[in-house]
């Protein structure tokens, strides 16, 4: 590690600053706004956080046998994936398993079988191998 680069623990007045500085300046172009003109951080609809449960998370892990996790930003979009987020900031967590020097993630792509006599596969919305995490609670609405 770069003598230049920080160690990995954040503490809380470092996050609180890492917050203000994303939200005074993130800009974006709201979803239907044809205007082209960037709007500034709204506190009361972008998200601030996403929250995972434990479980979830070492599900991730455990259906992968992961030692990462990706961690993608997106934008929810109802018109591809039912949500009642649509248009709000959100992470994706994938796994990853160090394979050749990389850490690979473990997601499966559009082309993979979805073959429903593979012992592997989960169709109740649990997720499982080959599957990342989306839809925590996105904040706001849920702020606790």
């Amino acid at each position: 590690m770069s003598e230049n680069f920080q160690k990995p623990d954040v503490s809380r007045a470092q996050l609180e600053t890492l917050i203000k500085t994303y939200q005074e300046t993130v800009k974006r172009i709201r979803k239907g706004d044809d205007s082209g003109v960037a709007s500034d951080y709204d506190p009361d609809f972008d998200s601030k956080s996403v929250w995972f449960p434990r479980k979830a998370v070492e599900a991730l892990f455990n259906d992968n046998d992961a030692d990462g996790v990706r961690i993608y930003f997106g934008v929810h979009n109802a018109d591809v994936i039912p949500t009642p987020y649509d248009d709000r900031l959100t992470v994706v967590l994938v796994a990853t398993k160090l394979e050749d020097g990389r850490n690979v993630d473990q997601l499966k792509g559009d082309d993979d079988s979805n073959d429903n006599d593979d012992k592997d596969s989960n169709d109740d919305g649990e997720g499982g191998p080959g599957y990342g995490l989306n839809h925590g609670k996105l904040c706001p609405p849920y702020c606790e």
